[in-house]
């Protein structure tokens, strides 16, 4: 099976593709989808006619931090079933801030939305170690994914404790890791792809960056796995 058509499952019991894309036009987006990607990473307030693209696919919005009150949240979602997706939201994650106050209410209106069935499932972003065990000790609804820009390894843990599925957006230069990719004939998107799929990590990369087909059936050996590593360590 080609690990575009590969999915994981998540803590909820739903399905997720285990490669995404972060797209912020219908063009990119539709080649990505036509390259056979089906998670899409969305920003919220883009006019994106998903429909058109395609009806097979996995959407994936982000809450803004600057949302902070339940009254937002709810207009917010309005505009983003106007904008985006009309029937509902494949996966929800809410931007974390050290205002624990907001993150609880702001996550409660999210619980609801979900019981409502216009969110299939539900995580956070940006979130460090403290946000993330004051939202699981509080949360009727447990996150399903975390989503965090580099490979923290306080959240990642906390993430594995809690049977979270974690994911990481690719914006480092992948191309500074075009000699290692040589060495296993392979081009640098599909090594990062293999890397993270060796650490049973969700990767989302750019469109720009997205590959037909891309080949992951191979192994990174435990150097190399350090060296790739230290692109998304944020050192």
């Amino acid at each position: 099976m080609a690990i575009l058509d590969e999915a994981v499952v998540l803590n909820d019991g739903s399905l997720m593709p285990k490669i995404g894309v972060i797209g912020t036009n219908d063009a990119e987006l539709a080649k990505a989808v036509k390259m056979g990607y089906r998670l899409l990473a969305c920003p919220a307030d883009k006019n994106l006619d998903l429909t058109k693209v395609s009806p097979q696919l996995y959407v994936e919005i982000e809450i803004s931090e600057e949302i902070k009150t339940r009254e937002e949240l709810r207009n917010s979602f309005k505009i983003i079933r106007n904008n985006l997706v009309k029937n509902h939201a494949d996966l929800c994650l809410l931007k974390l801030s050290d205002d624990l106050k907001r993150n609880d209410e702001v996550w409660q209106e999210l619980e609801q939305l979900k019981i409502k069935g216009w969110v299939k499932t539900l995580g956070v972003t940006r979130a460090n170690a403290d946000e993330l065990t004051d939202i699981l000790q509080k949360a009727q609804v447990k996150p399903s994914v975390v989503e965090t820009e580099i490979e923290d390894q306080g959240v990642i843990a906390l993430a594995r404790k809690n049977k979270m599925q974690v994911e990481v957006p690719v914006h480092g230069d992948i191309e500074a890791l075009t000699e290692l990719a040589e060495n296993y004939k392979t081009m640098p998107v599909e090594l990062v792809l293999r890397y993270f799929n060796q650490k049973s990590i969700i990767p989302l990369i750019e469109a720009g960056d997205a590959v037909k087909n891309p080949k992951t059936d191979f192994v990174i050996k435990g150097a190399d796995m350090s060296t790739i590593g230290q692109l998304f360590s944020g050192k």
